[in-house]
């Protein structure tokens, strides 16, 4: 209780001493006075009870009511008038890194959101308290879900543990679209003139075109690696192209995995490191009663291969990806999109945590049939292949 007491004093007198902290005196003295008398009553004479209240961190961040203006131009009189609107920040999930230190939305908000003024709430480990630093100096002041936020640049929060023994300072960004949107289309490319003949085929990328060939066991490959679910339920991987096989590492049960020959994967190079690959794996639940699709991940490359990661879905995630039969994946513009059963095309901008219905890469009107495979090629044109045989080309156009 001592030590307690010798760093509330020790961290109250820091705090004093800065100009605009003074103006938070009181809502300083009610929060070490309750903290205080928390404390006493974990502990009496006749017991001793030991709580870690050490550690620190934001466990969440939800963004409040956001302001959006846009533009718009009368045909008639060519006057410009500004349109105000109201976004769901809640919607917008925002990624919490706690390896870096940051937390940002990893799908943008759209063009014309005000994020100079912007309130948001703060969930952290073992209640702690969070105080937000000054743009111009290291001054600091205590969060309130009531105040109004400048983030138009990227923000420091101070994050005390309960007991105040340490702190873990955050960097905090808000992602805004640049542009209203890019153009692309959808073009018929051809019709196969026997769907039957489509019956296990899939489509691959060959330099600046695709080719139809026959699936496999394999569902997708990173790097010198090849990856398989087996019968019996296994992730399986081989290290020389099919001949030989061993069971991949999993950070989870087997049981999450998909379903044999219901599983489909989607590759690209992952930035934060050289020769490193991200792979994600998408499937239909082996479960009858699940509702979601089972999403995993991992990282591979040239330092070594790490383990798949199980990216549940929870009660916090307003887009899930839904339960479908079947899947066709590709990663095209920075972004995962994934279309099945349900003929409608969703996009991950965060690595498959989060899937939105894509109006952007929405599915052509005169689409035929479902989907049963997607590639991308080396001159940023996306295919789709269904089973009725036609075969559709995507791009963004100037």
């Amino acid at each position: 209780m001592e030590t307690f007491c010798g760093n509330v004093i020790k961290f109250a007198a820091e705090l004093f001493k800065q100009d605009v902290m003074k103006r938070h005196l009181s809502a300083l003295c009610a929060f070490l006075l309750g903290t205080v008398a928390l404390t006493s009553c974990l502990k009496s004479e006749n017991d001793e009870v030991a709580y870690s209240y050490s550690d620190t961190a934001i466990t969440q961040f939800t963004l409040g009511t956001l302001n959006r203006y846009t533009h718009t131009t009368s045909s008639k009189t060519g006057n410009d008038t500004v349109v105000k609107s109201t976004l769901t920040g809640s919607s917008y999930r925002m990624t919490i890194d706690h390896v870096g230190c940051k937390v940002y939305n990893a799908y943008p908000l759209p063009v014309g959101t005000d994020i100079k003024h912007v309130v948001c709430t703060i969930s952290t480990k073992n209640g702690g308290a969070v105080a937000l630093k000054s743009m111009t100096s290291d001054s600091l002041r205590w969060f309130s879900t009531s105040d109004s936020i400048d983030f138009s640049q990227p923000r420091t929060f101070v994050v005390y543990s309960a007991n105040l023994s340490s702190i873990r300072e955050y960097t905090v960004s808000l992602n805004v679209s640049a542009t209203t949107g890019i153009n692309f289309a959808w073009t018929l490319d051809k019709t196969i003139g026997q769907p039957d003949t489509l019956t296990g085929k899939t489509l691959t990328a060959y330099a600046d075109s695709v080719a139809i060939v026959a699936t496999d066991s394999i569902i997708g490959n990173a790097g010198n690696e090849c990856y398989a679910i087996s019968y019996d339920g296994h992730l399986m991987r081989s290290l020389n192209g099919g001949l030989n096989w061993e069971n991949d590492a999993l950070d989870d049960a087997e049981e999450l995995l998909p379903a044999a020959g219901q599983a489909s994967c989607v590759t690209w190079d992952y930035a934060p490191a050289d020769n490193t690959q991200c792979i994600l794996m998408v499937g239909t639940p082996r479960q009858g009663d699940a509702k979601n699709m089972r999403v995993w991940r991992k990282i591979t490359g040239a330092a070594g291969s790490g383990q798949w990661i199980y990216m549940p879905f929870d009660d916090t995630n307003y887009f899930p990806l839904t339960r479908q039969e079947h899947v066709a994946l590709a990663y095209y513009n920075e972004t995962v999109l994934c279309t099945g059963t349900d003929g409608i095309m969703r996009q991950s901008a965060d690595q498959g945590i989060s899937w939105r219905k894509s109006s952007t890469y929405a599915m052509p009107s005169s689409i035929t049939g479902t989907v049963i495979a997607m590639a991308t090629d080396n001159q940023q044109r996306i295919w789709m292949l269904t089973t009725t045989g036609q075969l559709w080309r995507g791009q963004v156009s100037e």
